[in-house]
């Protein structure tokens, strides 16, 4: 899992390899898998997906993930700043090579969070919902991100570099200095499960569901998505960039993954992400 002759002219000395989640429970979750993920683990870094884009043009193996014990300069969508914590989070990048148009990689985002919430639905935790376009929620909080970012490389393929992160067990400390509300994967008895094992179940759920996703784009996955989906039938508000605002009743999604509102005269309009943002109640 840890080939140094891989890749030496990438991996910046100043963070060196130093795993710090089990290698035992991440091997047990990828026993069925057909090809094992190269995954490389540091303590810190600044952002995961910013080093995988950088790396890029060397060449990067597909499925090549690189996770974070912590990282100082995380980031999630519109730029804005993605909190972790060193013992509580889950961050990592995982790298993918599409023979797909950047417009049919549109639904990448929401098919990774389907594939997210199908994982953590193994592992007990039925109460994640996905929220369009890249979020998971559960029980009216958000508890993980995805953000996709993608650069053509020289072969006219696209590289597209898959950020997640995770809320494993957030100290309160942290969850009162953020202005969103937040949760996490603890119980009702305050356990959270061991993080290697999230990572592994998740990766062994992804790194199929890319494949599938590489053959067939996200108009497959749209159905199944929306019965995860946590405003599924709801009025929602979707706040636009130049401050206009869109309303109407949550019905489904498109073959690129677009938001489907049904607005009060029973006329559909489809919403492609971007700058974006939903709102669950319609003021």
């Amino acid at each position: 899992m840890y080939p140094t002759s891989l890749l030496p002219p990438l991996f910046p000395t100043l963070v060196p390899l130093e795993p710090f989640l089990d290698e035992s429970a991440l091997q047990q979750e990828f026993r069925d898998l057909p090809s094992v993920p190269v995954l490389w683990q540091v303590q810190s870094i600044d952002s995961t997906n910013r080093c995988l884009l950088e790396w890029a043009p060397q060449g990067l193996p597909q499925h090549f993930c690189l996770v974070a014990r912590q990282q100082s300069a995380g980031r999630g969508r519109r730029g804005r700043a993605w909190i972790s914590d060193a013992e509580g989070s889950l961050t990592f990048s995982l790298w993918w090579i599409f023979d797909r148009s950047l417009q049919e990689l549109s639904g990448l985002p929401l098919a990774v969070s389907l594939g997210m919430v199908e994982a953590l639905h193994s592992l007990g935790m039925t109460s994640v919902g996905v929220k369009w376009p890249n979020d998971l929620w559960r029980e009216g909080r958000k508890v993980a991100g995805v953000l996709v970012e993608t650069t053509r490389l020289s072969s006219g393929q696209v590289g597209a570099v898959i950020g997640i992160g995770l809320n494993v067990a957030l100290p309160s400390s942290l969850q009162d200095t953020c202005v969103l509300s937040l949760n996490d994967l603890r119980d009702e008895a305050d356990q959270a499960p061991a993080r290697a094992t999230v990572l592994g179940r998740l990766l062994n759920t992804l790194i199929p569901l890319l494949e599938s996703f590489a053959q067939s784009g996200f108009a497959p996955f749209a159905e199944t998505w929306m019965t995860h989906c946590v405003h599924r039938n709801q009025q929602v508000t979707l706040l636009h960039p130049n401050h206009t605002r869109s309303q109407g009743e949550c019905v489904g999604l498109s073959s690129l993954g677009g938001l489907i509102l049904r607005d009060p005269a029973g006329e559909p309009h489809t919403y492609h992400g971007g700058e974006l943002s939903l709102r669950l109640e319609a003021p």
